[in-house]
C-alpha cells in the first residue's frame, strides 16, 4: 500500500509468494501518480486507486474507475525490469482515471479523447520517472511505425472510430505533441484544465476540447485539426524535426544514418567516430543494431568489453554465429542481468561448441526468466538433448516438464512457448496435440490465432491430421468446436 502526495490511498495487489516481485512491477507508481495530477492540474477524481493483476488477460491493462486490471505477465521480478516492465502500462491506464473515466468521449469518433490522451501522458510520466533518452527515443520509434503505415497507404486519420491501435494511441500522442508544440505549454494545460472541469462526470467531443484549447490559446486551431486529426498522413517531418531540436542523441543518429547511406568510408569506422563524441548508450545500441553484419570483428569484441548491458544486449540479439575467436567473451553474455540476452547466448553457444555443452547447462539451470518461463523452458529443451548432461532419467524429466507445459493450467504465455519449441524441435505427443486443439478456442485473441495457425501445419500433414481426428474423440464438445468445423470445411 502507498498514499499519494495528495493522500489518496494507492493499493497494489500481487499473487501470494510474489511478494519480491511486487517492487520491480510497481516500481514508480507513487510519482506516476504524484506527477499525472500535478501536470493534469486536476486532482485525482476517485477515492482511492488499486491496481491487481490477471492470468489470461485479454490485454495489456484495462481502466476501470479508481482500479486498473493488467495482464499478470507484467509481475515481474527485478531482473525483467530490464528487458520488460509495467511502468508505460502502469502511467497508461492511470492517466484514463482523467481521460476516459472523468470525462468520457461521445461515442467511437472522439475516442482520440482516451487513448491519444492516455499515450500522451504515460509518455510524460515515464519521461519524468526514467529520464528524457526514454522519452524521445519512444516517440523516435512510434513516428517511424507511423510513417511506414503512411508510406504505404495504411494511414487512419484520428477521427475515424474505425482506425486501428496505431493510429488512437500513438498518432493520438503526436497529435498532442504538435498541438502543445503550437500553442504553449501555459495554453495548453489551461485547455486540459479547462476541458477537464466543464465536462466532468459528462461525455465529450474532440470539438469541446479544441475549443478549450483555442479559447485559452487564442488561436484558430482548424489548420491544426485538418493537418493532425482528419488527414490519413502522418506528418513525419514535422515530427523529425520536433525531434531533432528537443534531442542532441536523435539529431546524432539521424546525421549517423546519413553518413552510412552516403559515405564510402567503412560503416566501423563511422560508428567508431559518432560513439566517440556521443553519450547516448540507446544512439550506440540502435547503431550496432542496425549495422552489425558490417561491423569487424575488432569493434564487436571492444563493445562487448565495454560492460554496458544495454550494449552487450545489443550484440547478443543481432548475433546469429559467434566468431571462434571471440568465444571467450560471448561466454560471458550468460551472466548479464537480462532474460533476453541468457536465452539467446545459450542457444547460439550450445549449438556451437557442443563440446562445452554441458558447462553452459550449468551455469542457467534454476532461471526461470519472464512470465512465459523463456529461459527455463530453452533450458529443458536443451538440457533434455544433451546426451552427457546428468543422467537419462533426469533427461527424461525435463522433457515432460516441457511438454507439461502446453496444458491449460498454466498462462498462455507459458503454454504458447511450450508450443513453438515442441513444434519446432520435437514431435508434439497425443497430449500436446490435444492442448493445442484446446487452445484453439481460448479467449485470449492472439494465442487463439497463434493456436489455429499451428493446428493449420498439423492438418496439413495427412498423418498428424488422422491422429487429430482421432484424438478429438477424447475431448469435450466446446473443446473441439473449431476442428470439427476445420475438418468438416476440408
Amino acid at each position: 500500500r502507498q498514499t499519494s502526495t495528495s493522500g489518496i490511498p494507492i493499493e497494489n495487489y500481487y499473487y501470494i509468494g510474489d511478494e519480491d516481485r511486487v517492487e520491480p512491477t510497481y516500481r514508480y507508481t507513487k510519482e506516476i501518480f504524484d506527477f499525472l495530477e500535478k501536470e493534469i492540474g486536476v486532482a485525482y477524481p476517485w477515492q482511492n486507486y488499486k491496481q491487481v493483476p490477471v492470468s489470461d488477460f485479454l490485454y495489456a491493462g484495462m481502466e476501470n474507475t479508481g482500479l486498473t486490471i493488467y495482464s499478470d505477465e507484467f509481475l515481474i521480478d527485478s531482473l525483467s525490469f530490464v528487458d520488460k516492465n509495467y511502468v508505460e502500462v502502469n502511467a497508461h491506464e492511470m492517466a484514463h482515471q482523467w481521460f476516459g473515466n472523468l470525462v468520457t468521449e461521445q461515442d467511437g469518433n472522439h475516442h482520440w479523447l482516451h487513448e491519444g490522451f492516455a499515450t500522451y501522458y504515460a509518455l510524460l510520466a515515464e519521461r519524468e520517472v526514467r529520464g528524457e533518452e526514454v522519452y524521445y527515443w519512444k516517440l523516435f520509434d512510434k513516428a517511424l511505425a507511423l510513417k511506414n503505415a503512411s508510406d504505404t497507404g495504411k494511414g487512419q486519420a484520428l477521427t475515424d472510430p474505425k482506425a486501428s491501435s496505431l493510429t488512437f494511441y500513438d498518432k493520438g500522442a503526436w497529435a498532442l505533441i504538435m498541438l502543445r508544440e503550437q500553442v504553449g505549454d501555459a495554453a495548453f494545460k489551461t485547455g486540459v484544465r479547462s476541458f477537464l472541469e466543464q465536462y466532468r462526470f459528462k461525455n465529450a467531443t474532440i470539438d469541446d476540447f479544441l475549443k478549450e484549447i483555442s479559447e485559452s490559446s487564442e488561436l484558430d486551431l482548424g489548420e491544426f485539426r485538418e493537418q493532425w486529426l482528419e488527414s490519413k498522413e502522418f506528418r513525419h517531418e514535422d515530427a523529425t524535426e520536433y525531434l531533432s531540436r528537443h534531442s542532441d542523441a536523435i539529431l546524432e543518429f539521424l546525421s549517423l544514418q546519413h553518413e552510412v547511406r552516403t559515405s564510402t568510408e567503412s560503416n566501423g569506422n563511422i560508428l567508431r567516430k559518432y560513439w566517440g563524441y556521443s553519450n547516448s548508450e540507446e544512439l550506440k545500441r540502435r547503431s550496432l543494431s542496425a549495422y552489425f553484419r558490417s561491423l569487424p570483428t575488432k569493434f564487436i569484441k571492444e563493445a562487448l568489453e565495454s560492460g554496458s548491458p544495454k550494449i552487450r544486449k545489443a550484440i547478443a540479439l543481432a548475433t546469429t554465429r559467434i566468431p571462434a575467436e571471440l568465444k571467450v567473451q560471448y561466454e560471458t553474455l550468460l551472466s548479464d542481468p537480462s532474460y533476453r540476452t541468457q536465452e539467446q547466448i545459450l542457444y547460439l553457444l550450445w549449438i556451437q561448441f557442443p563440446a562445452d555443452r554441458v558447462k553452459y547447462l550449468q551455469q542457467l539451470k534454476g532461471i526461470q526468466g519472464f512470465a512465459d518461463r523463456n529461459v527455463e523452458q530453452l533450458w529443458l529443451l536443451l538440457a533434455s538433448l544433451t546426451s552427457d548432461f546428468e543422467t537419462k532419467s533426469d533427461r527424461e524429466r525435463y522433457k515432460q516438464q516441457l511438454s507439461d507445459y502446453t496444458a491449460d493450467k498454466y498462462p498462455f504465455q507459458v503454454r504458447q512457448r511450450a508450443f513453438v519449441l515442441l513444434s519446432e524441435i520435437q514431435r508434439m505427443k497425443d497430449k500436446n496435440l490435444k492442448d493445442l486443439v484446446r487452445a484453439s478456442e481460448h479467449p485470449q485473441y492472439a494465442f487463439r490465432s497463434f493456436a489455429r495457425d499451428l493446428l493449420g501445419t498439423y492438418l496439413e500433414k495427412p498423418a498428424e491430421k488422422e491422429r487429430i481426428r482421432a484424438l478429438i474423440k477424447e475431448l469435450k464438445p466446446a473443446e473441439r468446436r473449431y476442428i470439427e468445423k476445420k475438418l468438416a470445411i476440408e
